[in-house]
């Protein structure tokens, strides 16, 4: 990715993909000093004094406040002193309807993957109980594959695990009744399956330290699944995530921080860290200038900032309300304003306010008249501490809400406000 000098570069340099890689070498922005705190950091510390005892990471945070970036600078500074396995779920499998079962699946698979590709050698009874586990005949027959016998060598026995994993995944990412068919299979079995996954990572760990590293899991995404979705998940199965024998870190829903049971989820876990918004306006409405200058500071760092309006910037930073993927949406969709006039080579306010009109439009198609008068009450509270529900769950599932940091307060997004003012249900001044 190179920084834009064009209005039409803009449309590279901010599409909502996380940096990594050369890109995050040229264009990361330390943003500690606007969130409160250096996530990557305060993970790294925890892992580095507790590396010798696998530990169970929660990572929380909004959808697009840059928690991958993050990640990647974790895996920085972990540097050559551990073996990162990291992906994502939704690269994985359908995560619509994700279950427990499905996601102890792709970390055996990612796991196996990671071991074959670094050369570790299987051990054979490690070998036999997955090759025993699988080869069902019903099964096999059900996924129309071909069996192998008992009796075969090591090498046909990992072509058919290796067949059976393709298999199992392709079910996964696409498959609807087969789905079911896996499912049922797996689910009276799980404790053989997490046996052979743990014996697995034993197997590669050994073989790991001997090179002076440490195996760790990064799963991304799991902060992107439906409210049911992840209930299920991380609260009604949350001891089955804590019992692979793996440093492992899950994204994890910010809404489900707001959960009443969340007690008992953070309690199955070895730690939690929050990555909050930037902010861009203090509790009290007033402008949060370290915010803003952060902000300013990364797309300086992507674009020529010469190819804005000095009162067309500040409005879509303020106007974000810290969430660089919707500050991205307003200059991607105010580029394509400018770029279908003639002349035209700056975005200027009347792009970046029609820009603002669809994100608005986008939060209120999010919003039912359920979730008004929580809406109202948080906006009119001065102490911005709301208590935890389901319409504040959902509000936070969409970004209506925001949590920010510091002594951890809520607000309105930006664009949720002014819903609410155009509509009458709250002052055009604001009360703080």
């Amino acid at each position: 990715m190179e920084r834009a000098t064009k209005i039409r570069e803009l449309l590279k340099v901010c599409k909502p993909l996380h940096l990594c890689g050369e890109d995050f070498d040229k264009f990361h922005v330390e943003t500690s000093t606007a969130r409160g705190q250096n996530s990557a950091v305060r993970l790294f510390n925890y892992l580095d004094v507790n590396r010798d005892e696998p530990q169970k990471i929660l990572f929380m945070g909004h959808r697009g406040s840059g928690k991958s970036t993050e990640l990647w600078q974790l895996r920085k500074l972990l540097g050559d002193d551990f073996r990162v396995i990291a992906f994502s779920i939704r690269d994985e499998i359908d995560i619509s309807d994700l279950k427990y079962v499905d996601l102890i699946f792709v970390i055996l698979n990612k796991i196996m993957d990671e071991a074959l590709k670094d050369g570790v050698m299987i051990d054979k009874s490690l070998l036999d109980n997955l090759y025993n586990y699988w080869h069902n005949e019903q099964f096999i027959e059900q996924l129309k594959m071909e069996k192998v016998n008992a009796e075969a060598s090591a090498e046909a026995k990992i072509g058919f695990f290796n067949a059976i994993r393709a298999s199992v995944k392709g079910v996964l990412a696409t498959g609807k009744e087969t789905k079911k068919v896996v499912r049922e299979f797996i689910e009276p079995k799980l404790s053989e399956l997490i046996t052979g996954t743990n014996d697995l990572i034993t197997n590669i760990s050994q073989a790991l330290m001997e090179k002076g590293k440490m195996p760790i899991l990064i799963i991304e995404d799991l902060d992107k699944l439906e409210i049911p979705v992840a209930e299920e998940l991380f609260l009604n199965h949350r001891n089955i995530l804590t019992e692979l024998k793996i440093h492992t870190i899950y994204t994890f829903p910010i809404f489900l921080h707001y959960s009443e049971k969340f007690n008992e989820i953070k309690d199955a876990f070895s730690h939690y860290e929050l990555l909050s918004m930037i902010k861009v306006n203090n509790k009290d409405g007033s402008e949060n200038k370290e915010g803003r200058k952060i902000i300013k500071e990364i797309l300086k760092m992507r674009a020529d900032i010469d190819l804005f309006e000095a009162e067309a910037l500040d409005f879509i930073i303020e106007k974000s309300g810290g969430a660089l993927r919707n500050l991205f949406e307003m200059i991607q969709r105010a580029a394509l304003t400018i770029m279908g006039r003639s002349g035209a080579d700056k975005i200027d306010m009347a792009a970046v306010k029609n820009a603002y009109t669809e994100l608005k439009s986008d939060f209120e198609r999010s919003i039912a008249r359920r979730h008004q008068e929580t809406l109202v009450n948080l906006y009119n509270n001065r102490d911005k501490k709301p208590l935890a529900d389901g319409n504040l769950m959902e509000l936070l599932y969409c970004l209506a809400v925001i949590e920010y940091n510091g002594d951890r307060w809520c607000d309105l997004h930006p664009a949720v406000i002014d819903i609410l003012k155009d509509k009458g249900l709250i002052l055009d001044i604001a009360k703080r």
